[in-house]
């Protein structure tokens, strides 16, 4: 009876931190170069780590930064990590578990021209070199075929 309610414990305490992680990696995506140390915890709540640069410790060319990481899902390869210059407080590098992100502004990319499909390029014929085919006239139709009466066709 012990180990049931542990087991149902431990189930529980799993599902809510994977839940946390992929909340956090959804807020991190939302996170730009240039905001500040508040404007980031806010959105992502305290970090789980803080990485200060130690002299001698640290590779040099982060020093002068302090690193700063939250969870995320098992499936990613990597916590969410955001980067500070010390002096300006502001971030310098973000990255979302497997996603680095690089502008200040969000851009949305222009969606992709919708394709237009033609019989033509399917069968390998270029309809743009390809004569128009005249149109013709129901009566025309109708006169060709061997009838005589004038009438539109009725099928």
């Amino acid at each position: 009876m012990m180990k049931r309610a542990l087991l149902a414990v431990l189930l529980l305490a799993a599902t809510g931190c994977s839940r946390q992680a992929a909340q956090n990696y959804r807020r991190c995506l939302k996170l730009r170069i240039g905001m500040t140390r508040e404007q980031v915890f806010a959105a992502m709540g305290q970090p789980e780590e803080t990485i200060p640069y130690v002299e001698g410790k640290s590779l040099p060319h982060l020093k002068g930064r302090t690193a700063y990481e939250w969870s995320t899902p098992a499936s990613m390869p990597a916590p969410n990590r955001v980067s500070f210059d010390d002096a300006t407080g502001k971030a310098e590098s973000i990255r979302c578990g497997d996603a680095v992100i690089t502008a200040a502004v969000f851009v949305e990319p222009a969606a992709p021209p919708e394709p237009v499909l033609s019989t033509g390029v399917i069968y390998g014929v270029d309809p743009a070199a390809a004569p128009a085919a005249p149109r013709r006239s129901l009566r025309e139709r109708s006169s060709s075929s061997g009838r005589a009466s004038g009438k539109p066709l009725t099928e």
